[in-house]
């Protein structure tokens, strides 16, 4: 596939990468030499390598834990195995991830490391060693997965990764790797999330102050390893992805988009990205819940999130029409820019969908990802794989931001030793002042599936304004339940200098065999209908009904 001249990026090629005929379950990554470095189960392994992240829906049984690495040149040349053997997957990791150190010596799997002899690329021995997590985090039972989520610093020391706990949500962590006689320990485990969601407002009694949120799955250490990129939260209701400053604590908005975007990952000069995004995907997006900006609209969506990931991205990769990126940006413009489009290099047949992870060449020309048939094109065991190749012929690559030492001491960061701190997901009420007039009188309940008990999150907007030019007025709710089924409702008005209005009801059902929520949109047993309504925005309206079913 060619892109020619497309947004200023010059001439574009998108091609799949050749690999041995009979291999199976394939992933692939740059190493920071410009080898591929492949993951793979030939014919004789049958194991469903599971991409929906999180919630395992397309579990198989028992797993094959047999692998084997190869490295070779992104032109299927020079294809040499360092490493087969098994990989033993624990209970609460989110599988094995391929991630190289920037030594190029070693590769850092989750729960373990593979280190190479003399180098991974001119590997003659290779040995697996453990890496022993602080706080026995894998044998706490209130925790989901001790990690979802693994990235190493290019200083080789530091590793960051992402704790889900359940009914609460998600920790980061960022400590110092060790190693250890036939062991790696974290050292100076740290949390870098937000822990504390809403702080009481001494001046007005009754209210309450939201707190910048720190948060969303880990996904590359950037700006030399002082900082990381996130699947996080911006300033709009769908997640957004995000850049973490460690010195600083300071969190930039990397995507500004009505739609689903999760990912960023950073060229070597960090002026490109290649973001996982469902902006490209018109009917799928989900954007009808993110057109209207609205203050602290997050807060609405809070247990919506997962819903809107099941159907826009678990839900494509298994058998509802649409895309899930990838998307070239150029990073300066996605910043600066609402709805920045950037170049969309999914698959334009439609059959094949992205899956982590995304990797950059060196040479800041090439990037690389994987895709998987969708499943009900007859994938339905997850194996049939391919490796997509972007390379971008007319880019002037500026020069690598240099690795540093990612920082040990992060002002803002909690310390934690022997057990987790309690989490701010918690119920609450209050009131959220507007800077100019008026207030959001917020309600939120936490899920608690144990007991059957739907989150509810609740806002109603009372004449507010920050800005004394934009007021708001109405409410939206949400109520969720994974299993049960869900209900998004609004009824708000936008006056003075923006206009807009979303006017909308959007019923859910549970998880189904596909491994994704349906819109509901037959009529209640009253003859109402269930699913409804609009999102209008100065010149564009958007309608529940243009959802695909």
């Amino acid at each position: 596939m060619i892109i020619n001249d497309s947004n200023g990026f010059g001439r574009i090629e998108v091609s799949t990468v050749p690999i041995p005929e009979g291999i199976k379950n394939v992933t692939a990554t740059y190493t920071f030499s410009g080898k591929v470095l492949l993951s793979y189960k030939d014919s004789d392994g049958d194991v469903v390598i599971d991409y929906n992240k999180t919630i395992d829906i397309h579990s198989s049984g028992t797993q094959n834990n047999n692998y084997k690495i190869a490295v070779m040149n992104d032109d299927g040349s020079e294809f040499k195995i360092i490493f087969s053997g098994e990989i033993p997957q624990k209970e609460k990791a989110n599988g094995i991830r391929f991630m190289p150190f920037y030594d190029n010596k070693r590769v850092l799997l989750g729960d373990y490391v593979l280190e190479c002899g003399p180098d991974i690329d001119n590997c003659e021995s290779s040995g697996l060693f453990p890496v022993v997590y602080p706080m026995n985090l894998d044998d706490d039972p209130n925790i989901m997965m001790h990690w979802s989520e693994i990235i190493i610093s290019p200083d080789n020391e530091h590793i960051a990764w992402t704790t889900l706990q359940s009914f609460v949500g998600a920790y980061n962590f960022v400590g110092k790797l060790v190693r250890a006689e036939e062991k790696y320990i974290i050292e100076n485990t740290k949390i870098i999330s937000t822990l504390e969601f809403f702080k009481e407002d001494k001046d007005n009694n009754g209210y309450i102050i939201p707190q910048l949120i720190r948060g969303g799955e880990v996904k590359q250490f950037a700006c030399g390893g002082t900082a990381i990129s996130l699947a996080g939260t911006g300033i709009n209701a769908l997640p957004d992805s995000v850049l973490e400053n460690l010195l600083t604590g300071e969190v930039i908005q990397l995507t500004d988009t009505a739609s689903y975007e999760e990912t960023t990952m950073l060229s070597p000069d960090e002026k490109l990205g290649i973001v996982m995004s469902t902006r490209a995907s018109e009917k799928t997006n989900f954007s009808v819940l993110g057109l209207l900006p609205r203050p602290y609209s997050i807060l609405a969506m809070k247990g919506m999130i997962m819903n809107v990931y099941l159907y826009a991205v678990a839900g494509v990769r298994s058998f509802r029409a649409g895309n899930v990126g990838p998307v070239l940006i150029d990073v300066e413009k996605s910043i600066n820019t609402r709805d920045y489009e950037g170049v969309p290099l999914n698959d334009p047949e439609g059959k094949w969908v992205y899956c982590s992870p995304i990797s950059w060449h060196p040479d800041n020309k090439r990037a690389m990802w994987p895709e998987v048939l969708r499943r009900s094109e007859g994938n339905e065991d997850g194996s049939t794989i391919r490796i997509r190749k972007v390379t971008l012929h007319g880019y002037e690559q500026q020069k690598p931001v240099p690795a540093q030492k990612t920082p040990e001491n992060i002002p803002y960061a909690v310390e934690c030793k022997d057990s987790l701190p309690p989490s701010g997901f918690e119920n609450i009420t209050g009131k959220i002042a507007g800077k100019h007039s008026g207030y959001i009188n917020y309600t939120y309940y936490a899920m608690n599936p144990l007991k059957g008990e739907k989150g509810v999150s609740k806002s109603e907007y009372v004449n507010f304004s920050d800005d004394g030019k934009t007021f708001y007025n109405g409410y939206e709710e949400s109520a969720v339940s994974l299993s049960k089924g869900s209900v998004y409702e609004s009824d708000l008005t936008v006056a003075g200098e923006h206009k807009g209005e979303m006017k909308l009801k959007i019923t859910l059902t549970g998880m189904t065999k596909q491994g994704s929520p349906m819109i509901v949109f037959e009529n209640d047993e009253n003859g109402k209908p269930q699913s409804y309504g609009y999102a209008k925005y100065g010149e564009t309206t958007l309608y529940v009904k243009d959802m695909l079913k």
